[in-house]
């Protein structure tokens, strides 16, 4: 499928937005929000991050008459819930989605996996190619093993804010049942104002936000203000917004003024290339090309190992490395798909070739295009 789209959107689903109390998925609320991806599917690349795993649980296991072998409010009750419910919860999905025709797949992450070099080179490896070949991305918590959201430590809010910086998201929209940030919480506080426009989080944006306004969600106002920051320093729009509002993703792509909206303190692309410069400093490897390769990859083609000629220095996979010409002449920045010792193996060689020359195949590029920067 040949990539046409416009912007890349990362969504966020509260457990508030799409549970009834907590106890069961709202079906109806899941079927709404569905069709207006469905809406937009073909003009744009979509990645749905999703709560409602505990609550799917719930669903299913008081249906079933075991609630008694849990022990209430534990960290292992929650994970078990977690456990059973995500089955139910992507069925849910899954169901709704093909509605429409539109392939979904499953990620399983925890914040932890970004931290990883390896980690992060795999999960915005997946994720690009998935949406290159038309298949939307559905994004949980790993819960099983990562206990941060079950234990009130951002409802996936920072999890989606990671995903958009991972992927270079143009635009990342948290929707709840809360319709922005408000100087205080509109439930209890008549004379709360909604902020429409937050051009910089500074102390004064911060104190609006007090935790959780809702006995559902785990992040509250806090996760969000705290995912407000990492995508608006990765050059990405943010959004907060009531999923309930008609038509409510449509309108925030077409820039109708909705909840609040983050600006991004510079452009993704400058925050890119600052961030690939930066980690280059500190790895130093690099690679030459031929002619040939050269002259693709200013085509938009990505690094192949039939183009590679030299390994200049160690370095790991993962790691930021300088792609030069035969002159030595630095064209661009790159993340290396790669280690040095495993591209001094395959270097020149066809992609095909990879599996008969290294233990590890992680793909037919050196450099994947989605990975590269010019400089």
């Amino acid at each position: 499928m040949v990539n046409k789209r416009q912007l890349r959107i990362v969504l966020k689903f509260g457990s508030n937005l799409i549970t009834t109390n907590n106890t069961v998925l709202n079906y109806k609320v899941i079927d709404n929000l569905v069709s207006q991806i469905a809406k937009i599917f073909e003009e744009h690349e979509i990645i749905l991050v999703t709560s409602g795993a505990v609550a799917a649980g719930l669903q299913y296991i008081s249906s079933e008459n075991t609630t008694k072998i849990l022990k209430k409010n534990s960290v292992v009750q929650k994970q078990i819930l977690a456990s059973v419910g995500q089955p139910i919860l992507m069925k849910a999905y899954e169901e709704s989605f093909d509605k429409y025709s539109i392939s979904v797949s499953q990620a399983l992450l925890a914040r932890g996996d970004f931290e990883n070099r390896n980690g992060y080179l795999n999960i915005r490896n997946t994720l690009l190619e998935l949406l290159q070949i038309g298949i939307l991305p559905i994004i949980n918590e790993n819960d099983v093993v990562a206990i941060e959201e079950l234990n009130r430590y951002g409802d996936n809010d920072r999890l989606s804010a990671m995903v958009a910086n991972a992927v270079d998201a143009d635009i990342l929209i948290l929707l709840g049942t809360i319709d922005g940030l408000y100087t205080k919480d509109p439930n209890i506080n008549n004379d709360a104002k909604k902020i429409e426009i937050v051009e910089k989080i500074d102390p004064k944006i911060i104190s609006y936000a007090k935790g959780p306004i809702d006995k559902v969600g785990t992040g509250g106002m806090t996760s969000k203000i705290q995912a407000a920051n990492i995508a608006t320093k990765s050059g990405i729009s943010m959004y907060i917004a009531s999923g309930l509002q008609n038509q409510v993703i449509q309108r925030i792509i077409n820039d109708e003024t909705i909840g609040t909206k983050f600006l991004p303190e510079e452009s993704n692309l400058e925050t890119r290339k600052r961030w690939l410069v930066t980690g280059y400093a500190s790895s130093k490897g690099e690679i030459i090309l031929d002619k040939g390769a050269v002259k693709a990859v200013n085509n938009n083609a990505s690094v192949l190992p039939a183009g590679v000629t030299s390994v200049i220095r160690k370095f790991d996979r993962g790691d930021i490395i300088a792609i030069k010409d035969e002159k030595s002449t630095t064209i661009g920045l790159g993340i290396s798909n790669y280690s040095s010792d495993e591209i001094s193996k395959i270097k020149g060689v066809k992609s095909s070739e990879i599996n008969e020359l290294v233990e590890n195949n992680y793909g037919d590029e050196v450099v994947h295009r989605n990975n590269f920067i010019f400089i």
